[in-house]
């Protein structure tokens, strides 16, 4: 019976801790504004894991005890203790922590606005902290909540209903974001590899606005040559923030080319950079040069001298040095 009730308890625990992280995840999917497929399914999936995985380590290395010890002095724990113990739970261990990251810095800003001056922290500074911190704690009042219906069960045959969803509801949590993965070309670490990096890679002084041209650009080259293209874009409250089309086979050849306008609103010197062209190959068998040769022909007939070649160190190479490739 002492198993039993022992179990109950971690079984509540991970439930409060799913709760905090759908309570985490849901305005995030809200949040989404691009179509779905299967690069946002696996985003949101390790997401999902990764808070999860946070979340959980509160609930038993500070929420339990923190339960354990107010039962001790009380008999029965309600529902208000259980929700300003998530509260605090989540609160102190995160606000301790991001005070301590963001003073240990000299200057910071938000926005273009100062948050901390000469290692001084400004008004603006403490609205956020409290503002990121209070948002941090509802998550654990969310939490604290979950925990508390899920002890109702009492210490009888109904436990075993919050052991078996605790359990199942965590397996799928890990196992879920192992089985939907993106096995395409386009995944470039689909095979478990651990470092990679391109054999070619450039920036494109290419106008924002010719976005649409270049993508057509992309998306007619790997028509002609049977390359499976793919764009995604990442929208965040109506801004774009990212974009990319990348072109695959299965021979091991990928190329990409990507746009992040955010960046020209936070670091306008990157900005000036452009947008970013790489050319991987996979597979040492396949020669990927000819379709490089193809591919930065069309668009230097297009745009004219806009390609920049670097090096590994963000060296400025010819053409024909980058076309050597790296090892």
């Amino acid at each position: 019976m002492r198993l039993q009730q022992h179990l109950h308890v971690l079984g509540a625990a991970l439930l409060a801790a799913f709760a905090a992280t759908l309570a985490f995840v849901i305005p995030f999917l809200m949040q989404v504004e691009e179509s779905i497929n299967i690069v946002v399914v696996t985003q949101i999936l390790n997401l999902t894991m990764t808070t999860f995985m946070v979340a959980t380590v509160h609930a038993v290395l500070f929420g339990l005890p923190l339960f354990l010890l107010v039962r001790r002095k009380r008999s029965h724990v309600g529902i208000v203790a259980c929700a300003l113990g998530g509260f605090v739970v989540a609160a102190l261990p995160f606000g301790v922590l991001a005070l301590m990251s963001m003073l240990s810095v000299q200057t910071a800003s938000s926005n273009g606005k100062p948050t901390i001056v000469n290692g001084v922290p400004t008004l603006l500074f403490w609205i956020e902290y409290i503002r990121t911190v209070g948002l941090t704690a509802l998550l654990g009042l969310v939490g604290g909540l979950a925990f508390w219906a899920a002890m109702q069960s009492g210490s009888g045959p109904r436990s075993w209903t919050v052991v078996s969803a605790a359990a199942l509801l965590t397996c799928g949590v890990f196992i879920l974001p192992v089985v939907v993965r993106d096995r395409s070309c386009h995944n470039l670490v689909r095979d478990s590899r651990t470092s990679l990096r391109p054999q070619v890679h450039a920036n494109l002084k290419v106008p924002p606005e010719d976005w649409t041209k270049l993508e057509q650009t992309f998306a007619e080259f790997g028509q002609a040559q049977a390359l499976s293209t793919r764009r995604d874009l990442h929208i965040r409250d109506g801004n774009i923030m990212w974009r990319s089309v990348s072109l695959c086979n299965d021979a091991g050849v990928s190329i990409s080319v990507g746009d992040e306008p955010w960046v020209a609103r936070i670091h306008p010197a990157r900005a000036d950079e452009g947008m970013t062209l790489s050319i991987y190959s996979l597979k040492p068998s396949w020669d990927w040069k000819p379709l490089a040769h193809l591919l930065l022909g069309e668009i230097e007939k297009i745009w004219p001298e806009k390609t920049t070649f670097r090096g590994p160190s963000g060296q400025i190479l010819s053409f024909e040095d980058a076309m050597k490739g790296r090892p």
